[in-house]
């Protein structure tokens, strides 16, 4: 599988964080594309730090937990929860507008 990152990214946050947005980034899309969920104006996608290490199996789960908290200290993505269930504690994730911005400028240099 082939993995790819913004370099501006990676030196703000790290470049396991820039991997995580990116690839965040491609499941917020294909989301809005099919079937978005949508909370407080937002396209969400949910997903588990464990569900992550299946993606990557590079990284360790504390790696990818670190990478996603300085992605959403940056106020590059938010964290929230809508599952139905309330014992279901999986996260679900949306770009910030300062996210989006990031991540469509990031798009405009590789095009």
């Amino acid at each position: 599988m082939v993995h790819f990152f913004d370099s501006d990214i990676a030196q703000k946050y790290g470049v396991n964080a820039a991997v995580l947005a990116y690839f965040l980034w491609d499941c917020i899309e294909e989301q809005s594309t099919q079937s978005p969920r949508l909370h407080e104006g937002k396209v969400w996608v949910r997903c588990s730090v464990q569900m992550m290490t299946g993606f990557f199996p590079f990284l360790s789960y504390d790696e990818i937990r670190y990478a996603l908290k300085q992605l959403i200290r940056g106020r590059v993505l938010t964290k929230g929860r809508f599952n139905e269930s309330r014992f279901d504690r999986t996260n679900w994730y949306a770009f910030t507008e300062f996210g989006q911005f990031l991540m469509t400028e990031s798009e405009g240099q590789t095009q």
